[in-house]
C-alpha cells in the first residue's frame, strides 16, 4: 500500500509567517493612508522577511508579520476609517448638489475616534508610559512651535502647547530637572520622574516654514497618539502629587486683560507666527494645590525627605548617583537668587531652568506680561544680558545666559568672571556625553569632571564634619590616657626594629595580572582568538586616533598662546 507522503508533507508544512503590504491592505479593506495611520497608532512596523517571495518583478516589497495583521484586524478604529470613507462620499455628493444645509448636517455628523484604549493597551502601567515619553515630549514641543495650516490643525497645536506647559509646570514644582544643554537644534533637558530618566529637546523659538521633504501627515498621526499619551501621564503625575488638574494659576490683572484683548483681536492675529508670551507669563506664576494654596517649597522638601529616609542613602538618576544631601543642594542651587532677563535673551528656557532650581526670575513688565519684579529692584543678584547696556547697577552681576546652564551641569555656582559681557566664554560642554575607557577627553571636560568630583567630596566632608568633631574630642582624650600609661610602662633600654625592605606591591600585582592574561590568551580557541585579535586591533586604532587628537590640541593651544603673547606685545608697543 503506497504511503501518502504528499499529505504528510502538507501537514508538516508551517503557515506563512509574513504578509506583503498589498495583501494586508486587501485583507483589512483599507487605503494605504489609513493603513499607515493604523500601524503608527498600534505600534506595528514592517519587518525584513527571511525568505522573500520570488517573482518576475524586481520591485521591492514591504513585509509584515501575519500575526500583526491579524492583530490589527480586531481593532475597532477600522470601523471609524470605513465610516469616514462613507462620510467623504456623502460630502462630495452634497457639495456637488450645492445643498448647503445638507453639507452642514453631514459635517456635524463627522465620525471621530478615540485613542484611550490604545494607550491603555500599549502602556499598562505609568512606569511603562514614562519610559517611552522622550519621543512624545520632543514631538509635542516641536508641534507647539508650528502655525496653523491645512495639514496642521489648530486644535492639535493648541493641545500640544497646553500639555507641554503643564509638563514644564510639573517639572518646576517637583524640582525634577537634572541636566540641560544648548545646541544648534534646540535645548536639551533631562529630568528624573519616579526613578525614570526622561530626555527631550525643545526647538529654538523662530517661525517654522513648511519643508516639502517632511511628510506632515505622518507627523500629525504620531502627534495625535502622543498628545493622548501625554494627557494620561500628566494627569496621573498631577494627581499623585496632590496638584489640581487642569492646573490653576494666580493670574495678574494684566495677564487677564491681555488674554481678553487677544480674544477680541483674534481675527487680526498672524496665525503663522508662534507667540509664546502667554506661555512664558504662565511659567512665571505659582501653582495651586488641591487646598487652593500656593505650594510650600519647604513642605515638599520635607515630604521628599521622609520618602527617601537616610541622608547617606544613594539615589540613582540615570548614570549618575547622588545622595539625598547632594540632591537637595542641587534642587536649591539658585535659592535666594533673583534674576532679571533682558529683552534680547530667550525667556522661556531661562525661566523654566531657573525656576526648576528654586530661583526667582523676571523681565521688563512694559514689554512682556508675567513679570514679578522690576529692573530697579535692589534685591536682584544677577542680570542676564547678551549685549552691552549703558546703565548698570553696582550691586548685581551682569552675566551671559551660558552661566546658568553651566552652573546646573557642574552642580555648583561657577565664578561669574568668565561669563561677563564681552569676555570669551568657556566651551559649553554637553553633560550627556559619557566617555568610555580609551576615548579622547578634551582638557575642558577633564577640568569639568575634576571640579564636579571636588564639589562632591566637599559636600561629603561638610556633611560629615559635625559627626567627626564629636568623635575627635573623645579620641584625643583616650589618646592622652594611653600615652600616660605607655610612658609609665616604658623601660630604660629598648631594641629598635630594622628598616623593612620596600616592596612595590603595585608592580608585583601588575606583573601577575599580565602573566595571567597572557596564559588565558594562549588557551583561547581559534575562533575566540580571532575575535580577541580584532578587539585589540580596534583598541590600538582608537589609541592612535586619541594620540592624534591630543597632538592636534597641543598644537592649537601653542598657537593660541603665541597669538595672545603677540597681541599683548603689540598693545604694549
Amino acid at each position: 500500500m503506497a504511503r501518502n507522503i504528499k499529505g504528510k508533507k502538507a501537514l508538516k508544512k508551517r503557515p506563512i509567517a509574513y504578509m506583503t503590504r498589498g495583501e494586508a491592505l486587501q485583507k483589512l479593506q483599507l487605503s494605504l493612508k489609513d493603513f499607515r495611520r493604523l500601524c503608527i497608532l498600534k505600534g506595528v512596523y514592517p519587518v525584513e522577511a527571511k525568505k522573500k517571495k520570488s517573482g518576475n518583478t524586481s520591485q521591492a516589497k514591504t513585509y509584515y508579520l501575519r500575526k500583526d495583521i491579524l492583530y490589527l484586524s480586531h481593532e475597532p478604529i477600522i470601523w471609524r476609517f470605513w465610516d469616514f470613507k462613507i462620510f467623504m462620499k456623502r460630502m462630495a455628493k452634497a457639495k456637488g448638489r450645492r445643498d448647503n444645509e445638507w453639507v452642514q448636517r453631514i459635517r456635524e455628523n463627522k465620525p471621530f475616534y478615540k485613542l484611550d484604549h490604545i494607550v491603555k493597551e500599549r502602556y499598562p502601567t505609568l512606569i511603562d508610559a514614562l519610559r517611552d515619553m522622550d519621543d512624545a515630549l520632543s514631538m509635542c514641543f516641536l508641534y507647539a512651535m508650528f502655525g496653523k495650516s491645512k495639514s496642521l490643525p489648530l486644535e492639535l497645536i493648541e493641545l500640544s502647547r497646553r500639555l507641554t506647559l503643564e509638563f514644564m509646570y510639573y517639572v518646576m514644582e517637583t524640582k525634577s530637572l537634572r541636566k540641560c544643554f544648548i545646541s544648534i537644534k534646540g535645548y536639551y533637558y533631562e529630568a528624573n520622574i519616579m526613578g525614570q530618566t526622561i530626555r527631550w529637546v525643545v526647538p529654538h523659538q523662530f517661525v517654522m516654514n513648511r519643508v516639502p521633504d517632511v511628510d506632515f501627515q505622518v507627523m500629525k498621526t504620531f502627534t495625535e497618539f502622543y498628545v493622548t499619551l501625554l494627557g494620561f501621564i500628566i494627569y496621573k503625575l498631577y494627581v499623585s502629587n496632590s496638584f489640581i488638574y487642569p492646573p490653576k494659576f494666580f493670574e495678574t490683572k494684566k495677564i487677564k486683560e491681555k488674554k481678553y484683548e487677544d480674544e477680541v483681536d483674534d481675527e487680526d492675529e498672524n496665525e503663522n507666527e508662534y507667540d509664546s508670551d502667554d506661555t512664558i507669563a504662565a511659567l512665571n506664576l505659582p501653582l495651586i494645590n488641591q487646598d487652593n494654596q500656593i505650594l510650600d517649597e519647604q513642605a515638599k522638601i520635607d515630604n521628599f525627605e521622609t520618602e527617601l529616609g537616610n541622608d547617606d542613602e544613594e539615589i540613582k538618576f540615570g548614570s549618575s548617583v547622588m545622595t539625598f544631601h547632594q540632591l537637595q543642594k542641587l534642587q536649591n542651587l539658585f535659592a535666594g537668587l533673583k534674576f532679571f532677563i533682558n529683552r534680547e535673551v530667550p525667556r522661556e528656557a531661562l525661566c523654566f531652568v531657573i525656576r526648576s532650581f528654586s530661583g526667582q526670575v523676571s523681565w521688563d513688565r512694559n514689554l512682556f506680561s508675567g513679570a514679578t519684579f522690576d529692573e530697579n529692584d535692589e534685591q536682584i543678584t544677577h542680570q542676564i544680558v547678551d549685549r552691552e547696556i549703558p546703565k548698570r547697577f553696582v550691586n548685581r552681576y551682569y552675566i551671559q545666559p551660558q552661566w546658568v546652564f553651566d552652573s546646573i551641569n557642574s552642580r555648583k555656582l561657577l565664578p561669574v568672571q568668565n561669563y561677563f559681557i564681552g569676555t570669551k566664554l568657556p566651551p559649553h560642554l554637553s553633560p550627556f556625553v559619557e566617555e568610555k575607557s580609551g576615548d579622547y577627553i578634551p582638557p575642558e571636560k577633564e577640568m569639568f569632571e575634576n571640579s564636579k568630583r571636588i564639589n562632591v567630596e566637599e559636600d561629603e566632608n561638610d556633611h560629615m564634619s559635625n559627626d567627626d568633631d564629636d568623635d575627635n574630642v573623645d579620641d584625643e582624650q583616650s589618646n592622652q590616657i594611653d600615652d600616660d600609661e605607655n610612658k609609665k610602662q616604658e623601660p630604660e633600654m629598648m631594641v629598635k626594629k630594622s628598616k623593612p625592605i620596600e616592596i612595590d606591591r603595585f608592580k608585583q600585582t601588575k606583573q601577575k595580572q599580565d602573566e595571567e592574561k597572557r596564559l588565558r590568551v594562549m588557551m583561547m580557541p581559534k575562533k575566540r582568538k580571532k575575535l580577541y585579535d580584532l578587539i585589540i586591533k580596534n583598541q590600538k586604532k582608537q589609541n592612535r586616533e586619541n594620540d592624534r587628537l591630543q597632538r592636534k590640541r597641543q598644537n592649537y593651544d601653542e598657537r593660541q598662546r603665541r597669538q595672545s603673547s603677540f597681541n599683548k606685545k603689540m598693545k604694549h608697543d
